[in-house]
């Protein structure tokens, strides 16, 4: 690449970077360790109604919207009822599921951002009771809503093994 080419692209990303890094000394440290207490809490309650296969307790963190709410393993789910409709389907037949995660993460962004990272294992019995386990990758991203934390974006994946 030329040095003009550097030249402009570090140009190009230094409000953005700028943005990023001022936003992020604008929060005080009680309240970054407030909105990873809240991401955490409301990601345990988001990962207790999967576990218990309530799909629609789930689905009330998830925001309204149509321009791509959720990516399973490369399958973009466009709406919140699109991807609603395919987690029903995926839990038919489940007689048990639970997730154990080896990492998570939180990432505060702004006072109305943060994202959430984590990885780990998904564990499921079926109805005829054969089981099976699968690693996994997650990250999602948390908007702030009328005072209430909600999924903007999350993209779940299995690694390659």
């Amino acid at each position: 690449m030329s040095n003009a080419l550097k030249v402009l692209f570090l140009l190009a990303c230094f409000p953005l970077v700028g943005t990023t890094q001022c936003n992020r000394k604008a929060i005080s440290v009680k309240q970054q360790q407030a909105i990873e207490s809240a991401i955490l809490d409301v990601q345990a309650k988001m990962k207790q109604a999967a576990e218990g296969r309530d799909v629609e307790a789930l689905y009330k963190y998830v925001l309204e919207m149509d321009k791509g709410v959720i990516i399973e393993d490369g399958r973009i789910r466009w709406t919140r009822q699109e991807a609603l409709n395919s987690t029903k389907q995926g839990l038919q037949g489940l007689k048990d599921l639970s997730y154990a995660y080896t990492q998570k993460y939180v990432t505060v962004i702004s006072p109305t951002v943060a994202l959430w990272v984590g990885e780990g294992t998904s564990s499921a019995t079926l109805e005829d009771g054969r089981q099976f386990a699968v690693p996994f990758a997650e990250t999602i991203v948390f908007v702030q809503k009328d005072g209430q934390w909600k999924v903007l974006h999350a993209h779940r994946s299995v690694p390659n093994r």
